[in-house]
């Protein structure tokens, strides 16, 4: 991993106040995911097909937990698993939702849903999920879209726009 850029950075301290996460779209980039689990928080990332980047991150994840399980009650975690936000949004089958996330992640719940470069065509099955779950909504675009969901605008010192939907 290398340093972070001012969008993840923006985003990580967004995301900063809540303890448990659901990345969504993680695809080859897990670094936010990663900075947010080093930083105390729970995190399940997921994507239609988990990346090499993104598996060896939480490979990363739980060699360091397993050194570190004096400090486990503070330490974060970050998960990986294979989902599409689409048909968990959509599902009428909430066992389903746990078999995704993972059953314990579920269990404890979530107080956030991001996404890092959301596209149009997922904003409304991201927002779906969240209010699902009853969890905020995070996310930055990848620049060039507007959101086609109701926002409002966090600007950063950066000026990366981190918009919340919920």
């Amino acid at each position: 991993m290398g340093q972070p850029s001012p969008s993840e950075r923006a985003l990580v301290a967004a995301l900063d106040p809540y303890a448990r996460l659901i990345e969504v779209g993680v695809g080859r980039r897990p670094d936010v995911a990663r900075a947010l689990a080093d930083r105390g928080r729970k995190v399940v990332a997921f994507d239609v097909e988990v990346s090499e980047a993104a598996q060896d991150a939480a490979a990363r994840d739980a060699a360091t937990s397993t050194e570190a399980s004096s400090a486990a009650s503070s330490a974060g975690s970050l998960r990986v698993v294979t989902a599409d936000v689409t048909a968990l949004a959509t599902t009428d089958d909430e066992g389903a939702i746990r078999n995704a996330l993972g059953f314990d992640a579920f269990e404890e719940g979530f107080d956030a849903v991001y996404a890092r470069n959301l596209p149009a065509e997922l904003q409304r099955p991201t927002v779906a999920l969240a209010e699902r779950l009853d969890a905020a909504c995070l996310f930055t675009t990848l620049g060039f879209e507007e959101p086609v969901v109701d926002v409002r605008r966090r600007s950063s010192e950066s000026g990366t726009v981190v918009y919340v939907a919920r």
